[in-house]
Formats: C-alpha cells, sequence, structure tokens
C-alpha cells in the first residue's frame, strides 16, 4: 500500500530489514533496530526514502500487535528528534495519521486511536511544542477520547506531561480549559483521571487545582477529609492494572510527604489490597510497603500496616492448608522485607517501633519471623532497662530475650539476667536463663580431629557477675579461693561451680536447687581432697550425675568442664565412664531392688525363715491371723490412695464400710458379681497406664543418658589433649557396651560403635606393637560371644587397624603383627562353626592390600585348596585379586615364583573343570578364579618372563575353554560371572589371550 503512493526511488533493501526488525518481539532486537535506523541519516536525507520511512512508522503505531507499536513508536519518536525529523510538525504528522488511520472508520477506530495517541506522545516528547501545536495536541487527544473512551487515563496523563512541559502562559491560554474541566468533576465524583490530575498537577499549578480539588492546599500538600476516603478507595478499585501502575505510586509518594501515610493505609490502601483474591493481597502490600520506602517514608511508620486483619490473614497463610499454604512464601517475603528495614532502627527509634509492634498483637506468631526479637536486639542500655521492667513477667516476652541476648553489651546483658535471677523462678525464666549460659560457651567440634568447648574472658566475667549478684561477693571470693588452691581441672571446676549456683537460683524446682547446691558443694570438696586416689573417679562422677536429669542445658557446661580436665584424667576414668553406660537401666533409673531388712535393719537370709509343714500351719493359725491384721493394718497405710479409691468405688456395697457389718459374698447374685467384675477390671486398667507411662518415661530417660554419655566419650576421643593409649584403650570397653545395649538400646550400641569406628580411622603414630597385639587379642575374645554384625564389622575394623598400625613403610606389617595374623587365618579356615567370620581377614587384605603382597604364598594356597569350603576359598581368592591392581603394585615387583604359582593352580583347577561335570560347577568360584587371573595377567603384561610363565601353564586350558561343548555349556553360568568380573566368560578369555600374546 505505501509503495504505491511513492514514486521514484525505493528504500535500500538493508534499510528495509532494519524497518522489519522493529516488529520483533525480543526487545533487544527492536532497541538494536532503532539505533541502526536513525545512524541513516544520509539514507533518511532523500525525501522519497524519508517520506517512505516516517509514514510506514505513523500506520504501523496502530498495529495489532504491542511488539510492533512499540518498535515504531520508539522510532518514530527518534527520527522526529533528528536531523530527518526537521521538516515533519504537528499538522504534516496528523495529517498522514489521519490518511493512514482514520478515526471514523468504526470497526478499526479503537486500534486507530492507540495509534494516534501514540504518534502524540512521539511528537510531544522528541519536540519542542509551539503554542498553536499544544492546543493542537489537546484538542486532537480529545477527538481520541470521543473515539476510544478507554483511552481517558492517558489522555490525561498527556495533559500533565504537556502541563509539566510548557511555560505557564501557555498552559494558561492552552492547556488550563481542559484542566479544569476535568477536575470540576470532583465535585460530583471521583474518577481515576480527576484524581490522577489534581496530584499531579498540586505543586506545579496548585493556583488552578485547589479551585475545584478541596483535597490540596496551597502548598501542594494533600489532606483528604474522612468522607472522600471512601470516594478515593472507590476511584482506586476501579483503576485496571496499567492505570494501577501509576495512580497507585502516585497516591502512596503523595500521602507520605503529606505525612498522611497511616490513614490513606487504613482508610484506603489496606480495603484495596483486601478486596483482591486472597492469594494477591499480600503481593499488593508488598507493592504498597516497597513504594512507601522508595518515596522516602519513615521505617517506624511502617508499623501501621500489621492491622487485625493482616494478622489474620499471615496466621491463616502460614499454618493453613490448600491454596493458603501457597501464600506462606509471599508473606515470608513480606516478613524477611520488613525485618531488613528494622535492622536499620537503633535505640529509641527501636524501642518505640517495638512498642507500636506490640500493640499490634503477636505479630511474630503471625509471619513466622521475629520482627519484635530483631528490634529488641538493636535496643541500647536504657531501653533495655525499661523494656525489661516492663515486660518481666510476660512469659513470652521473657522467651525473646534469648535470641536478642548475644547482640547486647555486656552491661546490658547482665542488667537482663540479673533482673530475671531476682524474679522468684518460673519455669519460662529458667529456660530462659539457662539458654542464655549456655550460649556464652563456643562449641566447635569435628569427630575424630578436635574438640573445644571455650568460655571467653568476657562471659567469663558476665557469670561471676551474676553469681556475685545472686551469691555474695564474700561466697564468690571464699569459693574461688579453695578452687585456686586446686592444681588440677582449675578452669572446670570454677566455671563450673559458677554455672551451678545459677541453675540453684533459677531452678522452678526445689528439689533440683537443692540438688544444684549438692552439686556445688561437691565441686569444692573435689578441689579440697585433690591428692585423693579416686578424686579423679568422684569428679566424673559428678558430671555424670548431672547429665543424668532430664535437662537439656546441662550438656554444655558439663561438656566444657569435661573437655578442659580431659588432660587430668587416666585410662581408668575414661573406663569408668563407659562402665556407667553400661549399667541396666534400673540401676541408671536409681530403681534397682533394696535388699529385704529385718526390724533392725540389717538384711537377712531367706534360709532363716522356718519352713512350715501342715500340721505347724494348723497350730498357728490363732497366732499368724493376729500377726496378719497388724501387717494389713501397717501396709494399708502404704496403699495407693487413688487406686483403693477407685476399688471401692468398683466393689459398690461390696466394699468395706467402717460403721458397717462384714457383707458377705454370699449375698450378691450372679449379675451383681459380674458387674462387679468389669468394675474391678477397669479400675486396674485406669491406675495401669500410668505405671507403664512412667516405665516408658523411665527408659527414654536412660537412653538418653547412655548417648549424652556417648557424646562426652566422642569429645574425649576427637581432643587432641587425650593420648592415643588412652584412645586405643577404650575400644575394647567401647564394643563390650555396644554387646550389652545391642537388643536393648540399638541406637546406643550403634554409637558406641561409630566411636570405636572413629578411633580406628584415626592416624596413630605412637602406638607399640605390645599395644596393638593386645588389643587385636582383647577385640577377637570379645567377638567370641557375639553374632552381632555391626560389631562383628566393628571388630573386623580393629583387625585391620591393628595390621595398619603395625606397618612402618606402609607396604609390610611387623612380624609379631604377622604371625598373629596367620593364626588367626588358620583359625578361621579350621573353623567350621563360624567363630571366625570372614570379614575378621578377608577386609584386612581388601583395605591394605599393598601389606599382603609378601602374603601371597598363603593366599593363594588356601584359596586353591579343594578341602577348604567353597565359600571360604571364593572370599580368599576375591581378596587375593584385590592385589593385583596397578596402583598397587607400581612400588612393588611380584616375584616369579608366585606369578608361577598362580598360573600353575589356576591351570589346575581350569583343567578340573573341563574334566568335571558342569553340573556341579560353582559359579561363584569360577567366576572369581576368572576374574584372578583375568588381573593377573593384566598387570604382568608387559613383563615378557611373567607373561611367558603365564602362557606356558594356562595357554592349553584356555584353549580348550574358549572352544567346543566346554565353552556352550559354560555360557550358562555367564550371568553370574559377568557380575563379578564386569565382563562375559568369552570377554575375559580374549583379554587374558591379549595380555598372554595367546592366538585367539
Amino acid at each position: 500500500m505505501i509503495s504505491s503512493i511513492i514514486s521514484g526511488m525505493r528504500p535500500p533493501s538493508d534499510l528495509l530489514d532494519i524497518i522489519s526488525k522493529l516488529a520483533e518481539l525480543e526487545p533487544t532486537i527492536r532497541k538494536g533496530a532503532v539505533r541502526e535506523l536513525v545512524a541513516k541519516q544520509e539514507e533518511l536525507s532523500n525525501e522519497e526514502i524519508n517520506n517512505y520511512v516516517i509514514e510506514r512508522l505513523i500506520s504501523g503505531c496502530s498495529s495489532a500487535r504491542a511488539a510492533v507499536r512499540l518498535g515504531y513508536t520508539t522510532a518514530l519518536g527518534t527520527i522526529l528528534t533528528s536531523e530527518a525529523g526537521k521538516l515533519w510538525d504537528l499538522n504534516r504528522v496528523l495529517s498522514v495519521a489521519n490518511k493512514k488511520m482514520d478515526l471514523a472508520e468504526k470497526t478499526v477506530a479503537s486500534g486507530h486511536a492507540i495509534g494516534h495517541y501514540l504518534i502524540l506522545v512521539a511528537y510531544c516528547q522528541s519536540k519542542k511544542l509551539k503554542e498553536t501545536e499544544v492546543t493542537s495536541v489537546i484538542e486532537h487527544s480529545k477527538k481520541i477520547r470521543d473515539v476510544a473512551p478507554s483511552l481517558a487515563f492517558s489522555q490525561i496523563s498527556l495533559i500533565c506531561s504537556l502541563s509539566e512541559k510548557v511555560k505557564d502562559s501557555i498552559f494558561q491560554k492552552s492547556v488550563a480549559p481542559a484542566v479544569e474541566m476535568y477536575l470540576e468533576g470532583l465535585s460530583s465524583q471521583f474518577t481515576p483521571e480527576n484524581i490522577y490530575l489534581a496530584l499531579r498537577l498540586r505543586t506545579s499549578h496548585s493556583a488552578t487545582v485547589v479551585k475545584y480539588a478541596k483535597f490540596v492546599k496551597k502548598d501542594g500538600s494533600c489532606q483528604f477529609s474522612d468522607d472522600q476516603y471512601p470516594k478515593l478507595l472507590a476511584a482506586l478499585k476501579r483503576c485496571d492494572y496499567a492505570t494501577l501502575q501509576v495512580f497507585l505510586p502516585l497516591l502512596i509518594k503523595v500521602s507520605v510527604e503529606s505525612s498522611t501515610f497511616e490513614k490513606t493505609y487504613q482508610k484506603v490502601l489496606e480495603p484495596w489490597a483486601l478486596s483482591s483474591n486472597e492469594t494477591k493481597v499480600f503481593d499488593r502490600i508488598l507493592s504498597i510497603v516497597t513504594q512507601y520506602f522508595e518515596f522516602g517514608g519513615e521505617v517506624k511508620s511502617i508499623v501501621v500496616v500489621f492491622t487485625k486483619e493482616i494478622l489474620n490473614r499471615m496466621e491463616t497463610a502460614t499454618r493453613g492448608k490448600g491454596q493458603f499454604r501457597l501464600m506462606s512464601k509471599k508473606v515470608e517475603d513480606f516478613a524477611s522485607f520488613i525485618k531488613s528495614k528494622f535492622a536499620d532502627l537503633r535505640d529509641e527509634e527501636a524501642y518505640t517501633t517495638l512498642k507500636a509492634l506490640e500493640k499490634c498483637g503477636n505479630v511474630d506468631k503471625a509471619c513466622g519471623t521475629g520482627l519484635t526479637t530483631g528490634l529488641l536486639s538493636n535496643l541500647g542500655k536504657k531501653q533495655i532497662s525499661v523494656w525489661i521492667k516492663e515486660n518481666l513477667t510476660k512469659q513470652e516476652e521473657v522467651r525473646k530475650i534469648v535470641t536478642a541476648f548475644s547482640n547486647w553489651d555486656e552491661s546490658s546483658r547482665v542488667t537482663v539476667l540479673t533482673a530475671l535471677l531476682a524474679q522468684k523462678a518460673t519455669e519460662t525464666s529458667q529456660a530462659v536463663v539457662t539458654s542464655i549460659i549456655d550460649s556464652l560457651f563456643y562449641v566447635k567440634t569435628r569427630a575424630g580431629e578436635f574438640a573445644s568447648i571455650q568460655i571467653s574472658d568476657k562471659n567469663e566475667q558476665v557469670l561471676r557477675q551474676l553469681v556475685v549478684a545472686v551469691q555474695g561477693e564474700e561466697d564468690v571470693k571464699k569459693a574461688e579461693k579453695t578452687i585456686g588452691k586446686a592444681k588440677l581441672r582449675k578452669k572446670s571446676l570454677l566455671i563450673l561451680w559458677y554455672v551451678t549456683r545459677l541453675w540453684s537460683k533459677i531452678a522452678a524446682d526445689s528439689a533440683d536447687s537443692e540438688a544444684y547446691d549438692s552439686n556445688s558443694g561437691e565441686i569444692l570438696m573435689i578441689a579440697k581432697n585433690e591428692s585423693d586416689g579416686n578424686n579423679s573417679l568422684v569428679f566424673v562422677d559428678l558430671l555424670l550425675s548431672i547429665l543424668s536429669r532430664e535437662q537439656k542445658f546441662h550438656r554444655t557446661p558439663t561438656s566444657f568442664a569435661f573437655v578442659h580436665a580431659i588432660p587430668t584424667l587416666e585410662s581408668k576414668d575414661l573406663s569408668h565412664i563407659v562402665e556407667t553406660a553400661m549399667m541396666s537401666e534400673a540401676e541408671l533409673a536409681g530403681n534397682g531392688d533394696e535388699d529385704m531388712e529385718d526390724e533392725e535393719g540389717m538384711p537377712f537370709d531367706e534360709s532363716d525363715i522356718p519352713n512350715r509343714n501342715e500340721n505347724d500351719e494348723e497350730d498357728s493359725d490363732s497366732d499368724s491371723d493376729e500377726e496378719e491384721e497388724e501387717d494389713d493394718d501397717e501396709e494399708n497405710e502404704a496403699v495407693d490412695q487413688e487406686l483403693l479409691d477407685k476399688l471401692n468405688a468398683a466393689l459398690g456395697d461390696a466394699a468395706p464400710r467402717e460403721s458397717s457389718s462384714d457383707v458377705e459374698m454370699d449375698d450378691f447374685d450372679d449379675e451383681e458379681m459380674q458387674k462387679m467384675d468389669e468394675r474391678l477390671a477397669a479400675a486396674f486398667k485406669a491406675v495401669a497406664p500410668k505405671a507403664a507411662k512412667d516405665k516408658k518415661r523411665s527408659a527414654k530417660n536412660v537412653e538418653a543418658l547412655k548417648m549424652k554419655i556417648a557424646d562426652l566419650l566422642l569429645i574425649a576421643i576427637s581432643s587432641k589433649e587425650l593420648s592415643e593409649q588412652n584412645k586405643i584403650q577404650l575400644v575394647v570397653p567401647l564394643i563390650k557396651w555396644a554387646k550389652v545395649d545391642a537388643k536393648t538400646h540399638d541406637k546406643v550400641a550403634q554409637k558406641a560403635l561409630e566411636l570405636v569406628n572413629i578411633v580406628v580411622k584415626m592416624k596413630f603414630t605412637d602406638i607399640s606393637e605390645k599395644d596393638a597385639l593386645q588389643l587385636l587379642k582383647n577385640v577377637l575374645e570379645e567377638a567370641q560371644t557375639t553374632t552381632n554384625l555391626l560389631i562383628i564389622d566393628a571388630v573386623a575394623r580393629c583387625v585391620t587397624f591393628v595390621i595398619k598400625t603395625s606397618s612402618r613403610d606402609g607396604k609390610s606389617m611387623s612380624a609379631g603383627v604377622r604371625t598373629e595374623f596367620q593364626k588367626l587365618f588358620e583359625s578361621y579356615l579350621k573353623n567350621v562353626e563360624g567363630k571366625v567370620p570372614s570379614n575378621f581377614v578377608i577386609q584386612p587384605i581388601a583395605d591394605l592390600p599393598l601389606l599382603f603382597v609378601d602374603q601371597l604364598g598363603m593366599l593363594l594356597d588356601a584359596g586353591f585348596d579343594e578341602q577348604n569350603r567353597i565359600f571360604k576359598r571364593t572370599e580368599i581368592l576375591g581378596a587375593t585379586s584385590m592385589i593385583f591392581s596397578k596402583q598397587v603394585l607400581q612400588d612393588i615387583t611380584i616375584k616369579a615364583a608366585i606369578v608361577k604359582k598362580i598360573g600353575k593352580l589356576a591351570a589346575s583347577y581350569f583343567q578340573s573343570v573341563v574334566d568335571s561335570d558342569k553340573s556341579e560347577l560353582k559359579p561363584r568360584l569360577f567366576g572369581t578364579v576368572l576374574q584372578l587371573v583375568l588381573k593377573v595377567t593384566d598387570c604382568v603384561q608387559n613383563d615378557e618372563k611373567h607373561v611367558d610363565a603365564l602362557r606356558e601353564t594356562l595357554e592349553p586350558t584356555i584353549c580348550k575353554m574358549s572352544e567346543g561343548e566346554v565353552f556352550i555349556q559354560l555360557k550358562k553360568i555367564n550371568p553370574t560371572c559377568h557380575h563379578i568380573i564386569g565382563k562375559s566368560i568369552p570377554g575375559a578369555f580374549t583379554s587374558i589371550k591379549k595380555s598372554l600374546n595367546i592366538e585367539n
């Protein structure tokens, strides 16, 4: 169409290609095309090409595709600002637009209206408008609005741009009439258009706006009246998506600048946000808050968004199901954004904001983020003192101290803790103070490598100040003097004494408080009696006694005391810890059966009770009746009153009464007796769960204690302060412990075995052969009485450990250990009852193949000895094949005799396979032998001497098995061999032949 009206020169193809790129969907391509087109100033200087390009751009502004409209409008505006656009004034542009996009065509009028509007915007932004052109733009924009009312807001936006761009004289003459026409509507109705116009021009043309907009003041600020807020809300709800993108930010900006955000939010913004779909509520709220901060809103004023409605929705989202669960991430993002802003508040500002936030409700619970805790962390000493006085009796608020505590200075910490300690102890205050005490220690451990639990000098000083506050300076100095005289465990005892004094003060239960007092006294006695031979055991028992209680906060201070006492502990002390862990549930729970005692308090033997025959019983009936009555009276006093009440209620009329005569059971009929039986059964069942529950709780506490002890031992094992010898001496007791708890506390047993595995994985440099052999002997003895696979595996690791530690050069084991292993190996071969599991001999070979190179002769003899069981032969040969890897043999040479022996034994075995009944062939053994030969030939293929020796013995049998009936029958066991070797039997034969230079 365009080319038909242009005569003469046709634009070059590269220019047309550039124009085509303006319609691309990718924004970067369109932007690049605009730059390329503007750069073609030489081509555009040609009048015909200039007309063609600009007319095509004008007509493209009304395209149905948004990408085309954006590309062409951008290009048009850019060219109009360049040299090529100087000859195009408004009349000429509109003339082409009217010709190409007739607004009178009703079928396409809306699309043409969009094109006209874009052309006006492009022209106004690129040209300095004359007075007549401003008038023309206003008049033409009215025509556009009449054709497409949906563009009303776009017209307002254009008028605002003109108003801010032109001189005041031009505004008053050309633009003001249109502005006033729209503003007059404010008296009857608030629309997005007239409100936006008023807000946009409130400062640049306030004199005109204040005539019609009562909410605009002369200084440009805005103050909506109460009756105007509903109208403003209605206008906001009428905005479509595009309108909202400019209207909402302007409304928020005005409310921030006019200091009316709080009321605007409550009356307009929040109701608008809540009117949306539930899943979009927090998108809107976050958008409001983000823009509030962008326009310079004060952080402390944002608390206004936490209204009851919003908090309810937050809690529903974080705790809800279904579609509400999808909102939880939005709530999290919103709360995290607010928290990041609160992080900048300090001292008084943080306190003011915190108080305002607390008035809103339980904000932290609703949003799942510690907003109030973050503010609490930023309080200064003065504000902390005020806050703690206000909230000391509020348990929920007191709990927040735990999180905020680490951010306060030393003085503030002492102030808060002193206030808590001065109050009557409650479970909450106990939990808070003990958690804070826990946080004063720095724990850093890595299993088997290091264990460090420290307390800084500042934190130690905090502890001391607290103890002084509750105990008094004189008592503290006296205790410090006593502990200071000790040469051993001084640090451990002092810190533990500080902590137990604080635990005693804050304990919610009086029995706990007394127990901590007793612990404090025992600490001082340990310090005084340091010369006592059992002093270390007493110290260890004290730690175990503290750990045995249910409270979790005992662990860190107790572990601290233990860590710093490790250099002073001996092997017997550590063994005592393990022995304690091996105690039965009854012993650990303190419920062991007490010895029966006679009247004088001395235990007596049951043999002292005289035996009675039938005649004796008859003669002593009267005496025994009187004694039984007396015994019954005493026993009744000890009967559980709860059970007694339940039984009396169940017996009903049959229950004993003080004032009535005895009731005979014969007085009740069968029906009454049946009902009584049912009530009695119900009474006993009601009491039984309590006993069962107590038993279950006791078992749980015992297991927890055992796990705590295991953690304590882990610290000892990981500590560099504990000698290698002491670590080794822990292995056997740990295995014994695992055996004891394997059936009743399997988790505990696994934990004990984990400790064994940690020890045997360590690198030891100072273990004598004597100690290693003793360890080997002891662990093998322990293995004789267990069938637990985990324990057997741990013992196998110990055997491997002993062999590894005996090697000084990394290539061979010591003579003593070699002898013991050979004895163990012989026992494994001869033993038919499985008392020596295969792990004990196979795992060391698999883990340390280099150390068994000099044992190859023994291994080969056992593996090919038909007197040994098939399973054992298979395991031995499988382990032997692991020795033949290039990595193992790179620094060591295999003796020719060994290579020749392998060839001879393997050839003999293969020949027996050829000669024997294939139905009796053992697939796993055959596959393992084939694997051994394959690995050996691969390792020695570059040694001509070894290759010749192997080829001489193996070639005949290999060839026989590779062809004919034997080969066909071997295919039946191919899956098993493939699993062992990693390739098929034919593939294995091919590789062997290749290595030995045998013709295939």
